[in-house]
């Protein structure tokens, strides 16, 4: 990894972003030195059963190192901030808010989505690609424009998805892959140098942000499209069945194949294993979540709360 060109140094860089993997990108650009004079991040939430007021990932990170934050409430009617830190360039990943066209016109706005572009365009790209079963995915850097994800393409990075990957794991690639991608391309973007290639439109595809409906996981779709629904709601929030009248998360599993029981029972594995009975596949669950209970690996659940469950119907959530 190298520094900045010194005579690019002095060139301002707003940051816009919220979650860990927008704090990655920002800790990328700092570890090349860019001259960050403000970041801009989503107002602190209220999260946890304790109800504690939280900053997000991005905030602690530029508190660290004493970087201005501004925490609009909306964006698109209070914006000044932005504009009076006079940037050469704006750098947004997954900020989480609809930036506006007084903010795109101050200086050159590029953003970095998790997807292959112009496919995933919207708020759930890495989601989506988990639950639709690809094979790959990436990171695009692209021009910001008016519509959502719609802007010309700059550079796009591809990586695989693997068999092991939830989205827990695919963010945090994403978000070292974002951090290499800014960092090749900053002086790039610095100079003017960057060259746009115009998206497919015809080839546009969205991924729209998970609902709570969606947190349920639908027994009656195909087996490998029910892993893939697993894996994409896995670590948070965790796709759920009920189970002895109780939510229960389904967060790490894998398929088998073949028949041992009556349609979506739950069977007993050897000494201390636990599946669900699928169309084509025992779901072989290896970590699991009961309502109101802390996450267990399998062996931990069946020696405690899950004793009870083979034997019994897992049901869909109303």
């Amino acid at each position: 990894m190298k520094n900045m060109n010194e005579n690019l140094r002095d060139k301002r860089v707003i940051f816009m972003g919220t979650p860990q993997i927008a704090a990655d990108v920002l800790q990328a650009l700092l570890d090349v030195n860019a001259n960050v004079v403000l970041a801009v991040t989503q107002p602190d939430r209220i999260t946890g059963r304790k109800r504690v007021l939280t900053p997000t990932p991005v905030k602690l990170l530029a508190q660290e190192h004493g970087i201005p934050v501004f925490q609009p409430v909306k964006i698109r009617t209070d914006y000044d901030p932005v504009l009076e830190a006079r940037p050469d360039l704006i750098v947004t990943c997954a900020y989480g808010q609809l930036v506006p066209d007084a903010v795109l016109d101050a200086a050159l706005c590029v953003n970095l989505h998790g997807s292959i572009l112009p496919r995933y365009r919207g708020g759930a790209p890495i989601q989506r690609a988990l639950w639709n079963r690809d094979d790959e995915t990436g990171m695009t850097l692209m021009k910001m424009a008016s519509r959502m994800d719609a802007g010309d393409i700059i550079k796009i990075s591809r990586i695989p998805i693997t068999e092991e990957d939830d989205s827990g794991t695919l963010f945090e690639k994403l978000g070292q892959t974002a951090g290499h991608l800014i960092q090749d391309q900053l002086e790039t973007l610095l100079k003017g140098e960057a060259r746009f290639t115009p998206q497919n439109e015809a080839e546009a595809t969205y991924a729209p942000v998970i609902t709570g409906d969606e947190e349920k996981l639908d027994l009656t779709q195909d087996d490998e499209t029910l892993l893939g629904q697993i894996r994409a709601l896995a670590p948070h929030p965790g796709g759920y069945v009920i189970a002895a009248g109780k939510k229960l998360k389904l967060l790490k599993a894998r398929l088998e194949p073949g028949a041992q029981s009556e349609l979506h029972t739950f069977v007993k594995l050897g000494k201390s294993g636990l599946g669900l009975q699928l169309k084509n596949h025992v779901l072989v669950l290896e970590q699991v979540q009961f309502q109101g209970k802390p996450v267990m690996d399998i062996k931990s659940f069946m020696n405690g709360q899950g004793r009870s469950l083979p034997g019994t119907i897992a049901a869909q959530a109303a």
